[in-house]
């Protein structure tokens, strides 16, 4: 019998953690922390698959929190519990804790039931996809000189960038150095340079409407899902990054005007992203499968559905 998914709720309220306990017993196995530093403290003892937290608490932020988890235990699964108004919060979990979902506060039962059985399933398949991973590396390396084992496969780096000419041409030449750079101007030619070439990073700006933002990012994510994304925005709206976090799972966020040295840091950690993706057996597996279908009239309806946005990249 399979072990169980095991779940850590954080929250300042002992009644709200006490809640979350009655819901998911049954289920899961459930651990709360009134606290940032007491959620810590557990987690040293006892890993779990899955921690959501309240971005509101004193001492340490959910944001912040989730930040540490990452680093402690970068495959568990983190969701933040914060309202739409909370701008910085849902910045900071997009680019320090990497936060898997967003719920808005205060929450609704069913909403929070399926988003803990959404996360369950892909706490399994990660659980799954690493030891499948240590089988395999365990068998190509068994009775070999450990010398001469040979390093991860490293992928061409490529990064499509976005915008107007002008700041489409200050990002290329800023990575010139780092990477072999391609520019897109709208969303059909990004698709055609990411059928033809290995891209590792993309970096698209905000669209004119909240709706084609979600649409090209969602579609970028469900078609090349090795490739993590970078969203660059003047105005960002809280709204739009919790749906295109839930949505599009994009990866990192930068504000304009961007300084070069935290961009360079955020293009770094994506790229590090789609490497880490490429030794994962069961991001492989749905990237295999979504190239399966991609050729002839899928690709073409792809180009053709997202054509309509002519000032995207």
């Amino acid at each position: 019998m399979d072990e169980r998914v095991k779940i850590l709720f954080v929250d300042d309220e002992e009644r709200i953690v006490r809640l979350l306990k009655v819901i998911f017993r049954d289920k899961y196995d459930v651990y709360t922390a009134l606290s940032g530093s007491e959620a810590i403290e557990l987690l040293k003892a006892t890993p779990v698959d899955i921690v959501v937290s309240d971005q509101r608490m004193p001492g340490m932020l959910g944001h912040e929190l989730l930040s540490h988890v990452r680093e402690m235990m970068p495959r568990t699964v983190r969701v933040l519990l914060t309202g739409y108004s909370d701008l910085v919060a849902i910045i900071g979990a997009i680019n320090e804790g990497e936060v898997y979902r967003f719920l808005n506060k205060p929450w609704k039962q069913d909403e929070l039931r399926m988003v803990v059985q959404e996360c369950a399933e892909f706490a399994i398949s990660n659980r799954q996809a690493w030891s499948e991973k240590v089988e395999e590396l365990a068998s190509e390396t068994d009775g070999q000189d450990q010398s001469q084992t040979p390093p991860l496969a490293t992928a061409t780096k490529l990064l499509a960038l976005e915008g107007i000419d002008n700041q489409r041409y200050e990002l290329m030449e800023m990575f010139t150095q780092d990477f072999n750079v391609i520019g897109a101007t709208t969303a059909s030619e990004a698709m055609v340079i990411l059928a033809q070439h290995n891209v590792g990073v993309v970096v698209a700006r905000q669209l004119a409407t909240e709706e084609e933002t979600v649409e090209v990012l969602t579609s970028l994510k469900e078609n090349y899902p090795l490739v993590p994304v970078v969203l660059v925005s003047e105005a960002p709206d809280s709204k739009l990054l919790v749906k295109l976090i839930n949505q599009a799972e994009i990866y990192r966020f930068a504000m304009k005007p961007m300084s070069p040295n935290l961009f360079r840091l955020a293009i770094s950690a994506a790229m590090k992203e789609h490497h880490r993706r490429l030794a994962d057996p069961r991001m492989m597996a749905r990237a295999k499968a979504v190239a399966d279908a991609r050729p002839g009239e899928f690709a073409d309806s792809v180009i053709k559905n997202l054509s309509r946005f002519s000032d995207v990249w």
